[in-house]
């Protein structure tokens, strides 16, 4: 699968997956438009070939290729924000 990885100008830590290249006038159905405030005016990182023994190094490849397949994109936050979410919402 093609792989292209975004930054936004509002989170310098937090990387979109995508596996076609975004394009803000055709976002795949059902795009949450949250991401997008989150994150920002969306520059292109990197791009490249996500294979499933690809080792990527702050995301888990088969989650991402998961994600990707089934909601249409991943979203890579910090490990810090993940676990401060984790705690505001289940304990």
């Amino acid at each position: 699968m093609q792989c292209y990885v975004y930054k936004g100008d509002k989170k310098d830590d937090h990387y979109l997956y995508l596996a076609q290249e975004f394009d803000a006038d055709q976002l795949p159905e059902g795009f949450p438009s949250a991401i997008l405030k989150l994150m920002g005016e969306l520059s292109l990182v990197i791009d490249f070939d996500l294979e499933p023994n690809r080792k990527l190094q702050q995301a888990d490849t088969e989650q991402v290729i998961s994600d990707i397949n089934s909601q249409g994109f991943y979203l890579q936050m910090p490990k810090q924000d993940m676990a401060a979410l984790e705690d505001q919402y289940f304990n």
